[in-house]
């Protein structure tokens, strides 16, 4: 599939501008952006082009909304743009993990990773996925108004930790979501607002939360570590793999890395896999037919039975359903990245230093890829859609070598425990008001998704 380019292309000389706001002397359009940055995204694209710029404080900012370009950022000139300026103010709280981590150092953390996320070795959480749902399920009342964020949110933190730490004992487990939910608030309200252009000391009480959580996160963390080095026996968990994992040289992870990487995996495994459930599930129980047609393929594939590996491929539509949901509700709504010396994109030059948005928020709605695409029809994924459109129309995952590494355990836990909760409960919005969005690190709802949960089927 191809489309025209919207707006100009550049001459390729430097200093001259693609089109966008102008904003204001000092400030540029920093307010204006962090007041919605998801419409303001989507307006200046719609306005100005495949190519937009504006400015904010010490900082020139590119909008890239063709999959050719994104391209370009993610794979052809990748090696010439690192991470953009608010990724690496994560590393405050998850350090330098697989997120935040840059160059050699990088390579060799994903080095020792990779290995543990490919598809033979997720796959044997394919049970646990499915049995802590079934037991989340079975606390539910038969008939209740839920916030089904805060559900979602429970029970993905409970497979990752499962998954993570196997049956060892966790200590202050109840702390962890508390912990989550404090640094991701926390890094919205100290660098997703105007507070972003104060001076570091006169944020400081912002930022004092943020440290709290942190060294609350490394008490538990690094009581796990340490616990398991001195264990007899290894176990075959996600944290026994990567304690076992060796570099090309010999060289494995120290305690500091390891802490990094599992607090990444705490950010980016259970919070993203979270939100897209929660908004599969809000979509479901305002478009009845999809709703219809989801519990059929459940029920005529698992029956009564708990659901398994064996059963994904022939639950489709349940699979359209979590692809559909993460194209209108991307959790990862934005990649950032900054440019390490002058790059040419579209004719425009981007300069050194630069920091370039590639939203997924924009490209997975734009009208040149997607047919209707603000309307919720999982069916489009049925065909051979995924194989006509540009690599980068659809990119929830990342793309290039930075690609999420967990692209293939998300996928799978989010239509395991779909098709879970769809064999045992019937949602429904009766009155709920519309999602609005808080966009921070993820794209979280602003008022939960509070939905009519009733029970169709008792969980043995």
């Amino acid at each position: 599939m191809s489309a025209p380019r919207r707006g100009p292309t550049g001459s390729g000389r430097r200093g001259e501008f693609p089109p966008g706001p102008r904003g204001v002397p000092f400030i540029g359009m920093a307010v204006s952006f962090s007041a919605d940055p998801l419409e303001r995204m989507r307006e200046w694209a719609q306005t100005y082009g495949d190519v937009v710029h504006w400015r904010v404080p010490r900082a020139h900012l590119f909008l890239l909304a063709h999959p050719d370009d994104i391209a370009s950022v993610l794979v052809g000139d990748n090696a010439q743009y690192m991470k953009d300026d608010l990724t690496h103010e994560l590393s405050r709280f998850v350090g330098r993990g697989l997120l935040t981590s840059e160059g050699s150092f990088w390579r060799r953390q994903r080095r020792i990773a990779a290995p543990s996320f490919q598809p033979r070795h997720v796959e044997r959480f394919a049970d646990t996925m499915v049995d802590r749902t079934r037991l989340a399920i079975a606390r539910w009342p038969a008939s209740s108004r839920r916030d089904l964020h805060a559900d979602m949110m429970r029970l993905t933190l409970d497979i990752v930790l499962e998954t993570l730490f196997g049956s060892a004992h966790v200590p202050r487990l109840e702390e962890v979501g508390d912990i989550v939910g404090v640094l991701m608030h926390g890094f919205q309200s100290s660098y997703l607002t105007w507070r972003r252009m104060l001076p570091a000391w006169a944020n400081q009480s912002s930022l004092a939360v943020l440290d709290g959580a942190r060294t609350r996160l490394d008490a538990i963390l690094f009581d796990i570590i340490h616990a398991r080095r001195t264990e007899a026996r290894d176990r075959d968990d996600l944290l026994g793999r990567l304690l076992a994992a060796q570099d090309e040289d010999g060289s494995r992870m120290t305690d500091a890395q390891l802490r990094d990487e599992v607090a990444t995996l705490f950010l980016a495994g259970h919070e993203t896999t979270a939100l897209a459930l929660s908004y599969a599930l809000d979509l479901l129980a305002r478009h009845p037919d999809a709703a219809a047609s989801l519990h059929a393929e459940v029920d005529r594939v698992l029956g009564s039975r708990p659901a398994r590996l064996a059963d994904v491929p022939a639950l489709p539509f349940t699979d359209a359903v979590v692809r559909e949901s993460m194209r209108l509700f991307p959790p990862a709504y934005a990649i950032g990245r900054e440019a390490l010396e002058d790059r040419e994109v579209a004719g425009w030059v981007v300069p050194r230093g630069a920091q370039v948005l590639l939203p997924q928020w924009v490209v997975h709605r734009d009208p040149r890829w997607f047919d209707d695409p603000d309307a919720f029809r999982p069916q489009r994924w049925l065909g051979d859609l995924e194989k006509r459109l540009p690599r980068f129309a659809y990119f929830p995952f990342g793309g290039g070598a930075r690609v999420c590494v967990g692209n293939h355990f998300a996928m799978l836990e989010a239509v395991l425990v779909l098709a879970t909760i769809a064999q045992h409960v019937r949602v429904r919005a009766d009155g709920a008001p519309p999602l609005t969005f808080s966009p921070s690190v993820t794209l979280r709802p602003r008022a939960g998704v509070p939905l009519v949960v009733e029970r169709a089927r008792p969980v043995d």
